[in-house]
């Protein structure tokens, strides 16, 4: 940078015309770029859409997680709806019956359920030879296996087979598998009792709390993704570069806008010597080679607190204070310290 000239009483500074601020936008979530909505020279609002990244799969995430929030949530309510008349009698027929199930079982067949297991025995045996009666007239026929003779033999030994196997069953009795399996169904319809009448435990309905809470930040986190999909901007201003295209893939923390503003500031270094000299406030003239014939008013707006102890400087922000649309980030200037 040059030397600082002086004129008078007053001193001539060189600088750079920056924007006010800048900021580089990135996106935050990966996926193929769907719509990019600006380009350079744009000039955009803040929250205005820039640019929007595929997210169907963040929206199947999103949904999978507002469907665990809600089976979570029906637990909840299951565990705090109190049990209706027609449960408990439910509940207390389902112990009846697996009561008289492990009796039965106890017990073995009665000679009533014995008959009726042969009477059933004698019915399929004689439905299989009336059965093969029929498939014997059609035996020597080449598509033997095609015709209903065939199918219907297939069928009643197989019920046959069934029936058989009842009987045998009947007749051995229940065996300590069976006795056991019936003893282990009353076991669970008494709990089953047991629970609806005490209601649920303290330590039952904390756990189901927790599993909502679970799943609401599960949901949370999962619409916090989703709305990364779109990228907005972030403040008012001007687009200075533009770092993908539709169609790209996007990585996440990949900075994809640059977005200045549209205000501007020069920046100026003063030496120490002249540090007492200067004020905030204090007027300026700023001068762009763009423009020569030009002088744009402004004002000391910012003294930096501390000095570059390299050049012995210290860094003054000038803002415009008059019309300044035409000076453009990265116009070399002059600016000139009025008394």
């Amino acid at each position: 940078m040059a030397a600082p000239s002086t004129t008078g009483n007053s001193t001539v500074y060189p600088g750079d015309v920056i924007a006010e601020d800048k900021v580089d936008v990135v996106v935050e979530v990966a996926g193929r770029v769907l719509a990019l909505n600006v380009e350079v020279g744009d000039s955009v609002n803040a929250g205005e859409l820039l640019l929007e990244v595929d997210k169907a799969a963040l929206e199947a995430r999103q949904a999978q997680a507002l469907a665990g929030l809600e089976a979570a949530q029906a637990q909840l309510d299951l565990l705090l709806e109190a049990p209706t008349e027609s449960d408990m009698e439910a509940a207390r027929a389902a112990v009846a019956a697996a009561e008289a199930a492990y009796q039965r079982a106890l017990e073995g067949p009665t000679a009533e359920d014995l008959r009726a297991a042969e009477a059933q025995v004698r019915q399929a045996d004689a439905a299989v030879a009336q059965a093969q009666a029929a498939y014997d007239l059609v035996r020597g026929q080449a598509n033997i296996g095609a015709l209903p003779q065939s199918l219907q033999l297939e069928q009643v030994t197989l019920q046959a087979e069934a029936a058989h196997a009842q009987y045998d069953k009947l007749v051995i009795g229940s065996t300590a598998d069976v006795i056991a399996a019936a003893y282990a169904q009353i076991s669970q319809a008494r709990a089953r009792l047991d629970a609806l009448e005490q209601g649920a435990k303290d330590s039952q309905i904390r756990a189901a709390q927790a599993q909502v809470r679970q799943a609401e930040t599960g949901l949370y986190l999962a619409q916090l993704e989703l709305d990364k999909a779109t990228v907005e901007a972030p403040i008012d201003g001007i687009v200075a570069a533009v770092n993908t295209a539709v169609g790209a893939q996007a990585a996440p923390g990949a900075r994809v806008f640059t977005i200045q503003t549209h205000a501007v500031k020069i920046e100026i270094a003063v030496e120490e010597v002249l540090l007492s000299t200067i004020r905030v406030g204090q007027p300026a003239q700023i001068q762009v080679n763009a423009y020569p014939d030009r002088v744009f008013e402004g004002a000391v707006a910012l003294i930096a607190p501390t000095l570059d102890t390299a050049t012995r400087t210290v860094q003054v922000t000038i803002r415009p204070t008059g019309d300044a649309a035409d000076l453009r980030p990265g116009m070399y200037a002059t600016v000139t310290l009025l008394p």
